[in-house]
């Protein structure tokens, strides 16, 4: 179990996402700050649905929408982690975000 945990910080199993893409200056920057973007404006969805439903009070099942902002952050978290594994091979800890990230999705699709 101890080592099943370990795995999720450990940086010296795999080599990062940069090496598949030979360090290439241009596509790691294209991947990157496509990445970044997209995880961002993920992170601005909920804060304008959440804004949005705590201003319509009347609004029938407004928690659809706060379960639908959890999907979206979710969704944008698994972005930045795809930042973060260009230079950091952890990839456990990746598999485990985008684990999270599909049970949400599937919460929010039921």
């Amino acid at each position: 179990m101890m080592e099943f945990l370990n795995n999720f910080s450990s940086t010296n199993q795999f080599i990062p996402h940069g090496h598949c893409y030979l360090w290439k200056p241009g596509l790691v920057w294209l991947h990157m700050v496509s990445d970044v973007l997209t995880g961002l404006a993920y992170y601005s969805i909920p804060v304008m649905l959440v804004y949005v439903v705590r201003k319509r009070r009347d609004m029938p099942f407004g928690w659809i929408f706060l379960m639908f902002g959890t999907f979206i952050v979710a969704c944008g978290t698994t972005h930045l982690m795809d930042v973060w594994t260009l230079w950091n091979p952890t990839y456990w800890l990746s598999g485990l975000i985008k684990a999270i990230t599909a049970f949400i999705s599937v919460l929010t699709a039921i």
